[in-house]
């Protein structure tokens, strides 16, 4: 429907009354909002989800799962300063923690942080998936061990900027188990 009012906007030359008319005409329907909001916008969105994989000693898979996560405001900042050039650290290492406090766009740090460590790989998608990121890190068998309900994705070592964080039903990772953590990033628009 949006296609068809710009259409006519283009073919003709009144486009103050055109416009008003189409505004009018658009939002007469509900239906309607969501796509002129999305039309209307121009930006990207950035989201993610990451899976968790706890491996027992005997190599049988205790969790098998994925949650979501929120894209938090430092995160999108430093995805806007990598965009400018801006000689940032690049995203390096996760942590875990054991919080359930809610992910919020203001978090900059995790709740109660327990053990953070370097990405085991960092790789972007290609052709479709090239919008795409996936963070790869794991935790062997006597590290990262507790009852685990939140996780995030930072640029250092130690504090550093957070790209984003998830908060989650408890993982409980004994100290004879391993544990790998597959963040993926989708920037769309």
């Amino acid at each position: 429907m949006l296609k068809k009012i710009m259409g006519k906007l283009r073919k003709a030359q009144e486009w103050p009354v055109y416009w008003l008319r189409a505004i009018i005409l658009t939002f007469s329907s509900i239906a309607n909002i969501r796509l002129v909001a999305m039309s209307l916008r121009d930006g990207i969105s950035p989201f993610g989800r990451v899976h968790f994989l706890i491996t027992r000693p005997d190599g049988t898979i205790k969790c098998n799962c994925w949650h979501p996560n929120l894209v938090v405001t430092t995160g999108k900042n430093h995805i806007a300063d990598q965009l400018s050039g801006k000689l940032e650290a690049p995203m390096s290492h996760m942590a875990i923690g054991t919080n359930t406090t809610a992910a919020i766009a203001t978090d900059t740090a995790l709740g109660t942080e327990i053990d953070r460590n370097a990405l085991a790989s960092k790789t972007q998608g290609t052709g479709s998936d090239a919008n795409k990121v996936n963070y790869v890190c794991t935790w062997a068998a006597g590290d990262g061990t507790g009852a685990i309900t939140e996780a995030g994705i930072f640029n250092s070592a130690s504090a550093g900027q957070m790209l984003c964080r998830s908060v989650f039903a408890v993982k409980n990772k004994e100290s004879g188990e391993s544990m790998t953590l597959t963040w993926i990033l989708t920037v769309s628009a």
